[in-house]
């Protein structure tokens, strides 16, 4: 298998650095240091990960016959409006996904933030405290 360095691996899978960096040091990807401590990912561990993505920006319209799923790739049963539809489908279905995990560690955070505060009816709660004003008319 071919190695990459971290700059080729982020110009590939277009991540950031810093993303890609502390995939490393969590280890939710596997590499290997050179003698000259430079990092090299093999590009196996990358695709487990990450799904390369296509130069410039695609519409679900502009999909090429390449980006098509392997089952359906090889597959002389589908017609190619089938691939194309399979192919669109996949792509929105990966959308989906993503959004739902966003979704769900926004909310976690909300939960979060909500602890943190201090419930409307306790004595620290400002809103609930007479207030002074500060002009006595």
């Amino acid at each position: 298998m071919s190695k990459l360095s971290p700059r080729e691996a982020v110009k590939m899978y277009q991540v950031s650095r810093a993303t890609l960096m502390r995939a490393l040091s969590n280890g939710k990807i596997s590499a290997e240091k050179t003698d000259a401590g430079h990092w090299q990912i093999d590009t196996a561990e990358l695709a487990r990960v990450y799904a390369p993505r296509p130069l410039g920006r695609t519409s679900p319209d502009q999909v090429n016959r390449s980006d098509t799923p392997i089952e359906h790739q090889h597959n002389p049963t589908l017609a190619p409006a089938d691939q194309d539809i399979a192919t669109r489908l996949a792509l929105a279905e990966a959308a989906l996904e993503a959004e739902r995990e966003k979704t769900a560690m926004l909310q976690r955070h909300l939960d979060d933030v909500r602890r943190m505060l201090p419930p409307p009816e306790s004595d620290d709660y400002p809103a609930t405290r007479n207030k002074r004003r500060w002009w006595p008319w």
